[in-house]
């Protein structure tokens, strides 16, 4: 488990300036938002269909606890860095996807951070997908997977007490990790501009491979997402927090088992995550959790394997769910059409920041 001064070291990730430790002061009841997005995208067919149910036993149990939104539609580009982006600002983005351009609007984390004078520690983003880096700028954003390929480097250089094979089958777990999902089709990643400190990465790198020895060793880059997002809300208990699962887009490999396979693991992650937020008193009967997909997959109709992409813009891209969870969400089900650039108005709305948004504040979240 990652110790407070390292995370506090982990927190100038993406931040020009080192976080200092914050002053103790009396606890207060303040709102917490977490959103969390299915990314890589899944279809309504492997989720909330009679079907589907048997993908996500987690959320089929939650969803009589919290509010389910049954059409929560995306109308904007069918690609992963612009519908997290349209997400976050609640405009529809239409910028470069390989994150080398920022949103072109502000997110709701730029709100949040300059209205209510947050602290660096109050605003994280851990996003699998390394595209991410500059999804929320000005804000704490971990990349685990690029740590985790740190830490790689790092076990297999530094030796030590272990033997060759010990190493080698350690580089050979954690590369496995590496290899699901999006970051193995071969697409062009973007890398973070700012290069690490050299005690920052040294620091996260030796919590990593502390971790990868430790009982709770990840089998894929999600587990190893939620890991560290996990880490961050015992540690600073952010106000706004978004997670980015992401082993889902190995359904671009034409796998169709390995992507049913990665449904469930997000499917169990997300119940691990509610179950945090419950147990944990900072978050406990003051957060809300909105869950939804990024966007869907192709319908079988335009393929052969529909699944394997998402670019046909199709009902099946387009159209997908949307789950809330906790303090403020009235319980029950809506048809009535919402969007993903609700989601940030929503959040808004909890945090009470001015914010402009394309989409409205769905009313049974408050």
């Amino acid at each position: 488990m990652l110790t407070k001064r390292q995370f506090l070291h982990a927190a100038g990730l993406t931040v020009a300036s080192r976080v200092a430790v914050p002053a103790a002061q009396p606890a207060r009841r303040k709102r917490k938002v977490i959103l969390v997005t299915f990314g890589g995208g899944v279809r309504y067919a492997e989720t909330f269909t009679k079907e589907g149910f048997r993908n996500i036993p987690r959320l089929a149990e939650l969803q009589p606890q919290g509010h389910f939104f049954r059409d929560c539609r995306n109308l904007g580009v069918l690609s992963h860095f612009n519908s997290s982006a349209s997400i976050l600002t609640g405009q529809w983005q239409r910028v470069d996807d390989f994150g080398f351009q920022p949103p072109a609007s502000p997110t709701v984390f730029d709100a949040y951070r300059r209205q209510r004078n947050a602290a660096a520690t109050d605003a994280w983003a851990v996003c699998t997908n390394k595209s991410f880096s500059n999804i929320a700028p000005g804000t704490n954003v971990v990349l685990p997977k690029q740590l985790l390929l740190e830490a790689v480097k790092d076990v297999v250089a530094r030796g030590g007490g272990l033997g060759v094979a010990d190493r080698e089958n350690v580089q050979r777990r954690l590369e496995d990790v590496l290899q699901e999902g999006y970051e193995g089709v071969g697409w062009t990643i973007f890398k973070g501009g700012r290069q690490l400190d050299k005690h920052v990465r040294h620091t996260l790198t030796h919590a990593l491979v502390e971790y990868i020895h430790g009982p709770e060793a990840p089998s894929s880059g999600d587990e190893l997402t939620y890991f560290m997002t996990r880490e961050i809300m015992r540690e600073f208990a952010p106000q706004l927090l978004l997670v980015n699962f992401w082993d889902m887009d190995v359904a671009h490999w034409g796998s169709y088992s390995l992507y049913l396979q990665a449904v469930t693991r997000t499917d169990r992650l997300v119940g691990m995550l509610w179950d945090e937020v419950r147990a944990n008193p900072e978050y406990k009967d003051s957060t809300t959790l909105l869950v939804l997909p990024e966007l869907g997959r192709d319908g079988d109709i335009n393929a052969s394997n529909g699944f394997l992409n998402h670019r046909s813009g199709d009902a099946s891209c387009r159209n997908m769910w949307m789950l809330a969870l906790g303090a403020g969400v009235e319980k029950g089900e809506t048809e009535r059409p919402i969007a993903h650039v609700d989601m940030a108005a929503a959040a808004a709305r909890i945090l009470e920041v001015k914010f402009e948004s394309a989409g409205q504040a769905p009313r049974e979240i408050v």
